[in-house]
């Protein structure tokens, strides 16, 4: 069976024995899975998959940290978050919201390592992101990590 969504005549090469169905990108819907990555073109179980291919399993936060670099600019973060008053000076204010400051492109609260310095206070924002979800494979494609 071959994948129409990526052609075989494009450069890059799809992992071994893996499937648009064992897929992040692949969202399940009620007529038809869908590809994420590939416009929200529909996609079958049995399709190869393409060089985009990725697992949740192969997800490591510790090893990417794209969520929290330059993939996304702002974490805003509402008034009443205790992250804000535990840790005022690392908010700021921009057109009357909250967000979290950035140091260069990334947030001021990850290291060097991709950990955060306050993982037990986050904002209810970072709290919410899905490892795996939609948000976190497209932070993973801004940054490059995901062909």
């Amino acid at each position: 069976m071959v994948n129409p969504l990526w052609p075989a005549d494009r450069p890059g090469v799809a992992p071994a024995d893996t499937t648009c169905f064992t897929c992040v990108w692949r969202k399940p819907g009620k007529r038809s899975d869908r590809c994420l990555r590939h416009g929200s073109e529909p996609v079958r179980f049995d399709w190869p998959a393409c060089p985009s291919h990725t697992t949740e399993v192969a997800l490591d936060c510790l090893q990417c940290g794209a969520c929290c670099r330059e993939a996304y600019h702002t974490v805003e973060v509402s008034r009443r978050d205790p992250f804000v008053s535990r840790h005022r000076d690392l908010t700021h204010e921009q057109d009357g919201r909250l967000h979290v400051r950035r140091a260069g492109p990334r947030c001021i609260c990850l290291g060097d390592d991709f950990r955060c310095a306050h993982y037990d206070d986050r904002p209810r924002t970072c709290r919410d992101f899905e490892r795996g979800g939609v948000n976190c494979v497209e932070a993973r494609r801004r940054v490059k990590l995901t062909p």
